[in-house]
């Protein structure tokens, strides 16, 4: 079956979080290799995630002090916002 361009970005994303595996991931590679305009957002989202770890690791600003941590209630409600959306 073929997905359509809304399918895959999603897929690209979760691709780059590391969440697709099996047929999804060969869905994906097979509408990349037809549409270029997915192609070209895959790369960007690709670029995009290599230069935010480029800042983290020398911002000194990104990454706080050493000892920082978040609370756990803090870490419960950044899940909670993420999985509302």
């Amino acid at each position: 079956m073929m997905i359509n361009c809304k399918e895959s970005a999603i897929r690209s994303s979760q691709l780059r979080d590391q969440q697709l595996k099996g047929m999804r991931k060969i869905e994906l590679w097979y509408h990349l290799l037809i549409c270029k305009f997915c192609r070209i957002y895959d790369k960007q989202i690709r670029m995009l995630g290599k230069l935010s770890r480029l800042i983290g690791e020398t911002s000194s600003c990104a990454a706080g002090p050493p000892d920082a941590k978040l609370s756990e209630d803090a870490k419960s409600r950044i899940k909670k916002s993420i999985s509302a959306k």
